[in-house]
């Protein structure tokens, strides 16, 4: 279903259901097309920019397209396998990267024993395929003292001290041993990714949760309307709109 009304302003396509939105894709195209620079913002957030050009969703049309675009086809059905068997379990729209939710859920509805987790930190796979790795490492070409008139090593002129960065959520190894951990005297009101990793194994809805939130890690990030709109305006930096300026849609061949 979709209806088009006539304003003094400008002319709103209103879209409701997915079908519809295949049918018009061609028409959406050609409207975006006329304005280059707020296609090109559909990196940023492809709901707002079309949205901008005069185009109105229904919610279930908004979720289709955020939820297709964020991941590709094989992790956005486990996702969606993930969604569905959660919400069944718990009777509601599971939000495990909610730290106030996730400590309502784990301890209050499943009932779990709050861990004294203390100064343990999670397991992590590698960033990088370990055989890969050793490949690439053995394909590097050997140091050479190129230049005869200077010293084989630099002198040390001072010291710089860099800072690791925490390893990403996303990395979390949810096949790693837990180590047995005793009861916590409090049960903590907020529960961080970090922290559900150590009860992966208490509950299988607790580790379905943290797979569920390292999948929703790693989709595409689209920026919120707030955001969205400093990144418009130049005030905000971002990678997608230093790089595009102006975006070209695809449009069927006018036949003649």
């Amino acid at each position: 279903m979709a209806a088009e009304r006539n304003t003094p302003k400008t002319r709103i396509i209103d879209i409701q259901d997915e079908k519809t939105l295949g049918a018009l894709g061609p028409q959406l195209n050609r409207l975006l097309n006329a304005q280059p620079g707020l296609a090109a913002m559909l990196f940023i957030n492809p709901v707002l920019a079309m949205k901008e050009a005069g185009v109105k969703f229904s919610r279930p049309v908004v979720h289709h397209i955020l939820s297709r675009l964020r991941h590709r086809p094989a992790l956005r059905q486990r996702r969606e396998e993930l969604e569905a068997h959660l919400k069944e379990i718990l009777c509601e729209l599971p939000r495990p990267n909610n730290s106030a939710w996730l400590s309502r859920t784990l301890f209050e509805k499943l009932q779990l024993q709050a861990l004294d987790i203390g100064d343990l930190t999670p397991g992590y796979t590698s960033p990088q395929d370990s055989a890969v790795e050793k490949r690439l490492q053995a394909l590097r070409p050997k140091r050479t003292h190129r230049y005869s008139h200077l010293p084989p090593r630099p002198r040390r002129t001072g010291r710089v001290r860099l800072q690791a960065l925490p390893p990403s959520v996303r990395r979390l190894d949810l096949d790693a041993n837990l180590p047995e951990l005793k009861p916590a005297k409090r049960t903590p009101k907020r529960l961080s990714l970090e922290d559900l990793y150590f009860y992966k194994d208490s509950s299988p809805v607790a580790r379905d949760l943290l797979e569920l939130a390292i999948i929703q890690r790693r989709g595409l990030r689209l920026h919120s309307r707030y955001s969205y709109r400093l990144i418009k305006e130049g005030k905000r930096n971002n990678v997608f709109r230093r790089w595009f300026r102006k975006v070209t849609l695809p449009e069927p061949e006018i036949k003649k």
